[in-house]
């Protein structure tokens, strides 16, 4: 049962809104058009349920047995725009914790002999809740919830304890894959059998300065246009209709242009810097390193 508590926690709601225009006729993007309106740090750490010591703030310790509670965040009323692209829909693969493993990175997640994989692409949940908990916390999807414990929901206080692995960013999101039973030497080989599935291959993105999983759609930085990633290389597309996931440009209003994603831009009424993570706008921003939710910024435009 979802407990009282649930697991991220909200430090303000702010909506994305509908990108006023972009680079080219033909792509579009839900992105926000001003830096300040819009502007997010995450889903999952953008929810409070009155706990103590909520400052915003998510722990970046990775704990070495690897040992978690699970939370959820994302779905029908908490539907937003996650740090590292995407919205938080409920029906991904995804997870918080990317200030643990870096945007993008693959997690294995068990419990109770079942398995999944799904990306960090989220920065939280707040430091507040796991010192509810009293261990680590994973916010994630509530499909993720659902295939480990057939709970579309969990809170801190259900303590539904988990353990995590980073894997290769090959491996592919959802219900882990199963080694096939070996064949029995003694039958004679059948002809109809596909054999093991093979697994679409990610593909090398410098627009987002990392690997994009098969099925992502990345509006390239070079000339504006749509590819689609399909089982290791890049197809171009008309739009990001039937993408897995979307990375467009964001529409800046301090520098009068849609940017493509990783771009930085400090904002010209509050003077914040924001990076395009290809869904909207969203801080913080490291000006020392240069690097924002989405990772390296790709152009730094100062005032």
């Amino acid at each position: 049962m979802l407990a009282a508590h649930r697991g991220a926690v909200r430090i303000n709601h702010l909506v994305v809104s509908l990108a006023s225009g972009v680079a080219a006729a033909a792509c579009t993007a839900d992105v926000a058009s001003f830096e300040d309106e819009g502007a997010t740090a995450g889903a999952s750490i953008d929810i409070t349920d009155h706990l103590s010591g909520c400052h915003g703030k998510a722990s970046a310790t990775i704990p070495a047995d690897g040992k978690y509670y699970i939370t959820t965040f994302g779905g029908p009323g908490d539907h937003q725009a996650m740090s590292c692209g995407g919205y938080a829909d409920g029906t991904g693969w995804y997870a918080a914790s990317r200030q643990r493993y870096g945007c993008g990175a693959h997690l294995q997640v068990t419990a109770n002999g079942k398995c999944v994989v799904v990306a960090a692409l989220d920065y939280g949940p707040d430091v507040c809740v796991e010192n509810a908990a009293g261990r680590p916390i994973l916010d994630v999807s509530p499909r993720v919830s659902r295939a480990l414990f057939n709970e579309a929901g969990a809170g801190w206080s259900d303590h539904f304890a988990i353990v995590v692995t980073e894997v290769s960013s090959s491996t592919p999101l959802g219900i882990c894959a199963t080694a096939p039973t070996p064949p029995d030497p003694t039958t004679p080989p059948d002809p109809t059998d596909p054999g093991t599935p093979t697994t679409a291959a990610s593909c090398p993105s410098a627009t987002l300065g990392r690997d994009a999983d098969d099925g992502t759609c990345v509006q390239s930085a070079t000339d504006a246009n749509w590819y689609k990633c399909t089982n290791g290389a890049f197809v171009q597309q008309a739009s990001s209709a039937g993408c897995a996931v979307a990375y467009g440009y964001c529409a800046s209003a301090t520098l009068g242009k849609s940017v493509p994603p990783r771009t930085c831009v400090q904002s010209a009424s509050s003077s914040t810097w924001f990076q395009c993570n290809g869904t909207g706008w969203v801080t913080p921003v490291d000006t020392a390193a240069e690097t924002g939710p989405l990772g390296a910024c790709a152009s730094w435009n100062a005032l």
